[in-house]
């Protein structure tokens, strides 16, 4: 069986979409399963995948598909089936949101996000946002079965798209356990080199990691470190790593003058994004990781935290509750996100209660290791193969 993936356009501007296929790929490395695959790429992204020679994947390239948003949907939308039909495809798998709707190749489809149904609360607005609510339904509709990677993402599609239930299968992300192994990270000499070039110390910072954009609330989780120094915590510093791709200039401008209004510039630090080999001895030295985004569908960094052995606090609302458990199984802290004294108290319980906090790394850990990417990728081909059959 010949199958294809699609994943075109700037995988560079989508961190999850970007590690979800490097995974994906690294994953069938691992266990070359009995197929053929194809994938497509918009010119010139095959290097940020870091793929080298595969004997078993045919990499196409199509060309003048990633310049704009709008040459993503022209390519993907019209000139991949041609594509799909020159490599004699059996099936098709799409893991970002939408399929070639031209196409009559049995297709099998990855929602990813929906924030675009809640209008421009999310951030997705303007032609984005038209786009999305024009091409998501009817992919839904034709895809032989849909992936989501949470039970919240699964209620919106049935919700927003009138997808019935049994067509939308469940198969969350993974974690790299290994690469984010804690006793490793935290003693790896790369580990120091890395705290020193950011004048660091070991558990004496709170850690955020994604994207810099509004609806994420980094200002709120701003507000909520000055709040902790001024309670006494004068030495604890916030971590921010990620970059503010495709987000308002006047929202980045914001976030980085504000430490400096609440007299803690010296404290707060934007890395920009990291990749994850460095990314990981961040995680295994925080104090923290906090969480105090609006909206996400799975939340990759919160596993990341886990795995890496650091308590999490994050948000209540949306795929969070489901993913951290709830009662007794809780594997961390729920907070308000736009609630500024909720997001101060739950930090503050993490770091002032070591029992709670071991017990918190204990349950996180345990939870990491029921998500791992070999899973993810094994019940993905079986959805794939049974589409085929």
């Amino acid at each position: 069986m010949n199958i294809g993936i699609a994943a075109i356009g700037r995988l560079s501007e989508d961190t999850g979409g970007k590690n979800y296929i490097i995974h994906f790929f690294r994953e069938l490395s691992r266990e070359r399963p009995p197929h053929s695959f194809t994938l497509f790429l918009s010119s010139g992204e095959r290097s940020k995948l870091d793929l080298g020679p595969i004997e078993w994947l045919n990499v196409v390239e199509i060309p003048n598909s990633s310049r704009t948003p709008l040459h993503k949907v022209v390519a993907e939308q019209l000139r991949l089936p041609g594509y799909i039909g020159r490599e004699k495809i059996d099936v098709m798998y799409y893991p970002g949101n939408f399929i070639s709707l031209f196409s009559s190749v049995p297709a099998v489809l990855n929602i990813r996000a929906v924030a675009h149904f809640y209008g421009a609360t999310y951030g997705i607005g303007g032609v984005r946002r038209i786009v999305r609510s024009l091409l998501m339904p009817p992919s839904a509709r034709k895809a032989k079965a849909i992936i989501a990677p949470s039970e919240d993402i699964k209620r919106d599609v049935v919700r927003f798209m009138d997808i019935p239930e049994t067509k939308i299968h469940v198969i969350p992300h993974g974690v790299d356990l290994t690469l984010f192994e804690v006793k490793i990270n935290h003693d790896a000499p790369e580990s120091e080199l890395l705290l020193n070039r950011y004048r660091l110390r070991s558990g004496e910072y709170l850690l955020y990691v994604s994207a810099l954009w509004r609806y994420k609330n980094q200002d709120k989780l701003i507000h909520a470190h000055a709040e902790l120094v001024r309670q006494g915590h004068s030495d604890l510093k916030l971590v921010l790593v990620g970059k503010g791709t495709g987000t308002d200039r006047a929202y980045l401008d914001e976030i980085h003058s504000l430490p400096k209004l609440l007299g803690t510039e010296s404290l707060v630090l934007f890395t920009g994004a990291l990749a994850q080999s460095d990314l990981r001895y961040l995680y295994a030295h925080a104090r923290v990781f906090v969480f105090p985004s609006s909206y996400e569908s799975f939340g990759n960094p919160i596993f990341e935290a886990w795995a890496s052995g650091i308590p999490v606090a994050a948000s209540n609302v949306h795929s969070f509750p489901e993913i951290i458990g709830k009662g007794d199984r809780a594997a961390g802290l729920l907070f308000d996100p736009k609630d500024i004294s909720s997001i101060t108290a739950s930090i503050a319980r993490l770091i002032s209660d070591p029992i709670l906090r071991s017990e918190l790394v204990r349950r996180g850990h345990e939870r990491a290791e029921q998500f791992t990417w070999e899973l993810c990728l094994r019940r993905t081909l079986s959805l794939i193969e049974r589409v085929m059959a």
